[in-house]
């Protein structure tokens, strides 16, 4: 594909003119095609908002509740795993002390 030149230098002002007037059209034709929206009445829109946020409130708290179901069984279920399984014995150490000499490391040569 050879491009061609153009004839005349480009003109960035008419194309900016150009990229203007079709912006300013579509803006008209726009606001032309709002006005012919049928728009809810303030009643339905205060009475379909009200839905909304009733919904939400009832929603958030079936959540609430279940996440607290939750929390509560598995906080019982770990308490009822764990009884019985802690030792009272003072002579097992709570942490192991490890010092670097007591790591051994075999290493074999390369053949």
């Amino acid at each position: 594909m050879v491009l061609k030149k153009p004839d005349e230098p480009l003109n960035l002002l008419n194309v900016n003119l150009t990229l203007m007037k079709k912006i300013t059209q579509f803006i008209k034709e726009a606001i032309k095609e709002l006005g012919k929206v049928t728009w809810p009445s303030k009643n339905t829109v205060l009475r379909l908002t009200l839905g909304v946020l009733v919904v939400s409130v009832i929603f958030a708290a079936f959540v609430g509740l279940v996440d607290v179901g939750i929390t509560k069984g598995l906080e019982g279920l770990l308490s009822w795993a764990n009884q019985g399984s802690y030792s009272t014995d003072t002579s097992i150490p709570q942490s192991i002390d490890i010092s670097p000499d007591d790591i051994q490391v075999e290493t074999s040569p390369v053949e």
